[in-house]
């Protein structure tokens, strides 16, 4: 009976585990949390920079704190590194960059980087790492889902979808008042493909509802800097179902996240067409017709030809380049030319009833006659939003700019210094492997990397690209121009992540520092001069300058001759740790334990000569070897000195504990000396006097514990004795009558 009970309970708790496990695997929730304060949280004013990893909205900023993996703990409320923190604008304005609060305590992430965080209203959108388990309890942590938060962190949606993959590029768009994710999924079997294909879909995050605009695209485009617009190009595929493969040409459209009505098409006519096995979807709108010749209607199914000169006429292919400031830049190839001609189309700037009509339209109006790179051009445009100039990273080096000539074409030939009708077309970064990161368009700044320059990311160079003389950009070494590229500092920014952003004119970056480079968390560099505006080249190469000459001061130090090594042992290493760490409490605690360890060295690591010059350093003044640093500025609240690095540029947000005290540790084990505490027993360390006193205490204690021991034992037999008094024990009565009538022999 009891074993057949106890296998009954097990099998109900065997059932509550494996169904508690489904629901998990099942289910993602969203979150309440306790609202934070502050004015300035809730405004109808519109967010700045969305899409990257850092956004202004009312008072304050948003950022990522840190580059965090998908596979660490993501449970909600337990994310420092990954969150999403915000600081006041007066607290960034005033260099109190630790000054910041979690606003959602869950890690964004996403494995393409083109599009992070938007804000809309009063919340903000991202992709987090999915917590919820499969059938077997493993976290699918790979998955992304897409969610929302309130600003002042008081509820959390439940996810508006899980992505199957981390790597799908989205964006969080706005068209009327409703937010729509946007998003390409890549590898798409919704009707059992036996190969997944590219589909386009526009998910309402009001009603959940998701609509599917474009199945099996061949290519898109986003829009490459403004990511909250809300329209996408691609390209489609012409299919012959007869034979079942593609024709010659494709067609360009385009499609906006709110246009959730499919298109009706009429395939009765369609030759080849499988009403149960194939299908096309598209809600879009053709812009462009690749089918050549004379048709009597535009359509994306093969319907017989009205001529057979229409057969033979040029088909062409379009292959979308970059889509900018409401302009579709493309390329566009024949069958019989084998040029990549570089277009443009402004957003519904041409009569698109007529797709193929456009095609005549654009003949004898390309940008460039081989635009196979486009793709990496930035573009700047004029006034009237045509485009001006392109700005090229060129395979002998340097970066160059090309002018739109009279005639609306790009320059074909760059200048070389001899034909004057090409200068319009020369480098603005003379050499070097460069990589341009991105544009500061109100000021004509361009931002960009030099391979090889020392960093461990993206080196972080500016030159103002407005110039259109090739003249104003030759280096000059000891007077530069305006015009002369600047590197900023040392900064190293994580190649593998988001970009750096400019708000307020301080940059922001995921640090990529060699000090950093097992953390990267967020760095901000102040570039802002003493009126508050963006510093000038010349006012960075100043900076440099003082920066550099800290790294030339301590590396002063290592002359033995000027200061020897018996008296300033390990002085370098204990002043770039005083350059990192600007601390002196933890020193000499040190230093304490370091000297203890070498009692019969004449070459103390910390003598009284290193300490004073470690002091020196600290507090910069007129009366010792670090006065041309005693300029200081507040940073965190604390007096920081022209010789401490957080002077130039400081984190952003704040570590996890854990990180903290990690890259505390590596610093002290980095820069400052060693030591190795004698291995002794306890009767070794306890001295002559000690084990005299411990044996006569020891002496004592087992006395005490004997005599107890005693005192105990008599206790006890007393105690038994009195409860065990001996009582008169009565004799057994043996009745000895014989009894005559037993038969005892025969009986």
């Amino acid at each position: 009976m009891s074993r057949r009970f106890t296998k009954i309970i097990c099998a109900i708790l065997s059932a509550v585990v494996a169904s508690g496990i489904l629901l998990a695997a099942g289910c993602s929730k969203g979150h309440t949390d306790t609202p934070l304060s502050g004015s300035g949280i809730f405004t109808t004013d519109d967010a700045i920079s969305n899409g990257g990893f850092a956004v202004e909205k009312g008072n304050y900023i948003y950022f990522i704190n840190g580059v965090q993996s998908n596979s660490a703990d993501n449970d909600y409320g337990k994310p420092v590194k990954g969150a999403i923190s915000r600081i006041s604008k007066t607290d960034y304005a005033a260099n109190n960059y630790s000054n910041t609060q979690i606003v959602v305590p869950q890690i964004v992430y996403s494995a393409n980087h083109n599009a992070g965080i938007f804000i809309y209203g009063d919340e903000v959108y991202y992709g987090t790492p999915s917590t919820a388990k499969n059938a077997d309890g493993v976290v699918q942590y790979q998955n992304l889902e897409m969610q929302s938060t309130k600003l002042d962190r008081s509820r959390t949606s439940a996810p508006y979808i899980s992505f199957s993959d981390s790597s799908y590029e989205y964006r969080y768009v706005e068209v009327e008042g409703t937010v729509y994710l946007l998003y390409v999924a890549t590898g798409e079997t919704l009707y059992g493909e036996s190969t997944g294909v590219t589909n386009i879909h526009s998910l309402n995050t009001k009603t959940g509802k998701n609509t599917l605009l474009v199945y099996n695209v061949a290519s898109y485009l986003f829009d490459d800097e403004d990511k909250t617009n809300e329209r996408i190009y691609y390209t489609m595929n012409v299919k012959n179902y007869s034979s079942g493969s593609n024709y010659g040409y494709n067609q360009l459209y385009t499609v906006t996240a709110d246009k959730t009505d499919a298109n009706e098409y009429d395939t009765s006519s369609i030759i080849g067409w499988d009403e149960d096995n194939d299908r096309y979807i598209n809600c879009g709108q053709l812009v462009f017709e690749g089918r050549g010749g004379k048709v009597d209607k535009t359509t994306p199914f093969n319907y017989e030809y009205p001529d057979e000169n229409a057969k033979n006429a040029r088909n062409y292919t379009y292959t979308l380049k970059t889509y900018v400031n409401k302009t579709l830049v493309f390329t566009r190839s024949s069958t019989d030319i084998s040029e990549q001609y570089l277009y443009t189309y402004k957003d519904g700037s041409i009569d698109s009833s007529d797709p193929i009509a456009l095609n005549t339209q654009l003949e004898n109006k390309e940008l460039l006659k081989n635009g196979t790179s486009a793709d990496s051009y930035k573009y700047i445009f004029d006034d009237k939003g045509d485009v001006k100039a392109v700005i090229n990273t060129e395979s002998s080096g340097g970066i160059s700019i090309n002018y739109v000539k009279d005639d609306g074409k790009l320059h074909e030939k760059k200048f070389e210094g001899t034909n004057l009708e090409d200068s319009k077309y020369f480098n603005i970064v003379k050499d070097g492997a460069a990589t341009i990161l991105f544009l500061d368009r109100e000021n004509k700044l361009l931002y960009y990397s030099i391979g090889g320059s020392g960093a461990n990311g993206h080196s972080i160079w500016r030159v103002d690209y407005s110039s259109e003389n090739y003249g104003d950009y030759a280096v000059f070494e000891f007077d530069p121009t305006p015009y002369t590229p600047v590197r900023i500092l040392d900064l190293d920014a994580a190649s593998d992540w988001y970009l750096p952003e400019i708000i307020e004119n301080q940059i922001m970056y995921a640090t990529a520092a060699s000090d950093m480079t097992l953390y990267t968390y967020i760095m901000v560099c102040d570039l802002r001069n003493d009126k508050g505006e963006p510093m000038s080249n010349a006012e960075i190469r100043t900076l440099n300058e003082q920066y550099e000459s800290i790294t030339k001061k301590i590396d002063e130090y290592g002359d033995s001759k000027k200061y020897p090594t018996e008296k300033y042992q390990n002085i370098t290493n204990i002043l770039k740790y005083a350059f990192y760490s600007e601390d002196a409490s933890y020193v000499y605690k040190h230093q304490k334990k370091v000297n203890a360890a070498n009692p019969d060295n004449q070459n103390i690591p910390f003598s009284d000569e290193t300490l004073a010059e470690y002091d020196a350093f600290l507090k910069p003044a007129e009366d010792n070897n670090w006065k041309e640093f005693s300029e200081d500025k507040t940073v965190n609240g604390k007096t920081v000195y022209a010789n401490y690095r957080s002077y130039y540029y400081s984190l952003l947000g704040n570590m996890s504990s854990s990180d903290k005290e990690a890259y505390a540790n590596s610093l002290v084990t980095s820069y400052l000396p060693s030591y190795t505490e004698e291995t002794q027993t306890w009767w070794e360390s306890i001295g002559t006097a000690g084990r005299v006193f411990f044996v006569i205490g020891m002496c004592l204690i087992g006395l005490l514990v004997i005599g107890g021991i005693i005192v105990l034992v008599v206790f006890l037999l007393k105690r038994k004795n009195k409860g065990n008094t001996p009582t008169k024990r009565r004799r057994i009565r043996v009745d000895t009558t014989d009894d005559k009538s037993i038969d005892v022999y025969n009986n």
